[in-house]
């Protein structure tokens, strides 16, 4: 078991819940509880819903709490109601009022919907600043959000202008303003939109990252390809347990005659 810790600790959270996937209940539980528990939240969230449901029932509500604080609002959002009542209120006291708000946005939203699948870490720019400008506030920030390939232009009431693919602003003079690198033909998404509409798009025009905005064209969030993928994985999923299914109950139909 402790060569095994050893071997969990150097693997990819991704590769991790693949495994926990693979094995039978008793055997994912005994692995689960080797995994260090700064690592559960990342795992949590790799893991399929079936394989989370059995990972959360075998945690206690101490070990969800420390799991839950380490995420972004999206990702509450997505745990959420797998949760105990009692965790998530616990959870949403313990948020400032921008998360809280962010959250409880994010769960008013159907599972097919563009508006549970979006994320709220995003940067966003002005189009009247040099790309030095821009170089200089990126240079500030501690990282990037993953999936970051492009900046969203915004105005000051946060309606979206653009975006800044990543590319252009490195490539060209610095001296350049954003509103003359821009793109302002950018495919966005409205948050009651239909996620499999959206992950169609985000294959035809090989997307990274599209912006979410409301009806009133104000950037609320955005779609990202890793959000996109899972969206795919699990669609197929159920598609092979419905053939299963089907091909079972033919077979029983079958074995009756």
């Amino acid at each position: 078991l402790v060569e095994l810790q050893r071997k969990l600790d150097d693997l990819h959270s991704a590769d991790v819940a693949y495994i926990l996937e693979a094995l039978p209940l008793d055997d994912r539980l005994t692995l689960w509880q080797l995994v260090k528990a700064d690592r559960d939240g990342d795992i949590l969230l790799e893991v399929s819903d079936s394989v989370r449901e059995t990972l959360i029932a075998d945690m206690d509500d101490h070990e969800l709490l420390a799991a839950a604080k380490e995420m972004d609002a999206d990702e509450l959002a997505d745990l959420a109601p797998e949760l105990p009542r009692d965790v998530v209120h616990e959870l949403m006291e313990a948020l400032d009022t921008q998360q809280r708000e962010r959250v409880r946005s994010a769960l008013s939203y159907d599972e097919d919907q563009v508006g549970a699948l979006m994320d709220f870490e995003m940067v966003t720019i002005r189009e009247d600043v040099s790309l030095e400008v821009v170089l200089r506030y990126l240079r500030r920030l501690k990282e990037l959000p993953g999936h970051t390939d492009k900046l969203f232009v915004v105005d000051y009431e946060g309606i979206l202008k653009g975006v800044l693919p990543i590319k252009r602003l490195l490539v060209n003079d610095p001296e350049k303003k954003v509103a003359d690198l821009m793109a302002s033909d950018t495919v966005s998404f409205h948050p009651d939109e239909d996620a499999y509409d959206a992950a169609q798009a985000f294959e035809r025009y090989d997307l990274i990252s599209a912006p979410v905005v409301d009806k009133n064209g104000k950037l609320i969030g955005r779609l990202t390809i890793d959000e996109i993928v899972d969206l795919i994985r699990e669609e197929s999923e159920t598609e092979v347990l419905n053939m299963a299914e089907c091909r079972s109950s033919s077979l029983r139909c079958n074995s009756t005659r």
